[in-house]
């Protein structure tokens, strides 16, 4: 009885740990792939959703105006509204938005699931 001759459960073995490991691997690249990806969307969207309330209030820059037009623009964009704040003088207008990213795990995973949530504050000038 040569036990040497007989490899095929090491090969086998192997090539599942190697497996299992890319699987991992990709799935660790592709979330945080994701989430880099949302940030960077988002701060541009916080930008043009600032951008647009600002157009769409035209002179008639009225708190509660501001932030049911940021939260149907926000909404078309796909994020939810988290604050619009207006200077003291009424001439900067800052809308914060929250999203979450399409992630695999990250949004699945309670304890993590905050990874997965970004928030972007952007700004325009109301004249």
């Amino acid at each position: 009885m040569n036990l040497h001759l007989d490899e095929r459960g090491f090969v086998a073995g192997w090539a599942v740990k190697l497996a299992l490991f890319l699987a991992l691997l990709g799935i660790v690249i592709y979330d945080g792939a994701a989430v880099a990806v949302n940030m960077f969307q988002l701060d541009g969207i916080s930008h043009d959703v600032a951008v647009e309330v600002t157009e769409a209030a035209g002179d008639h820059v009225s708190p509660l105006l501001l932030e049911r037009s940021a939260k149907k623009i926000a909404k078309a964009h796909g994020a939810s509204l988290v604050g619009v704040e207006l200077s003291d003088d009424k001439e900067i207008l800052r809308v914060t938005i929250r999203r979450d990213a399409d992630t695999v795990v990250i949004n699945r995973v309670d304890q993590i699931s905050h990874w997965g949530q970004t928030s972007a504050t952007g700004k325009s000038f109301t004249r």
